[in-house]
């Protein structure tokens, strides 16, 4: 943002110890932070509310297009099975097999960012290995 190296640092604060003095200098330096801190945190709220509004808007958009999915499909099979029903009137001699597409699985309504996968049988394995080395039968004599 700003390009401001140690040696400009250096001249300000020797033209804020020339200014304010050795004895209000601390004072003054622990209310900048003070109120640098607290920039900081409303800054970071700030992008955290908007990263929020922007995720929710992307997750409503997805509903709607699950939605139209879930219609598309459901016209889908009600055509096909109007046609099959129309061609077994037509022609009775060979009934077509009724056709049943199985439900799509349900998406959860909200998605957890931070979900960690499951770890498997690595830390399984690993713990056994140990309490194997722990527990090999041999045991050296402690010298009291």
């Amino acid at each position: 943002m700003f390009d401001v190296g140690f040696s400009e640092l250096v001249v300000v604060g020797l033209i804020a110890l020339i200014v304010l003095g050795p004895k209000r200098l601390p004072e003054v330096a622990r209310t900048a932070g003070r109120w640098m801190g607290q920039l900081r945190r409303f800054i970071a709220d700030v992008k955290l509310d908007l990263d929020r509004e922007i995720h929710a808007g992307e997750l409503s958009e997805l509903r709607k297009l699950k939605q139209e999915l879930d219609s598309t499909r459901r016209l889908m099979q009600n055509t096909s099975g109007e046609l099959i029903k129309g061609f077994a009137e037509i022609n009775p001699d060979t009934a077509a097999p009724t056709i049943h597409s199985p439900e799509p699985p349900a998406l959860p309504d909200t998605v957890s960012a931070d979900a960690k996968p499951a770890s498997g049988r690595r830390g399984k394995t690993r713990n056994k290995s140990r309490s194997a080395k722990k527990h090999d039968g041999t045991r050296k004599a402690r010298s009291r």
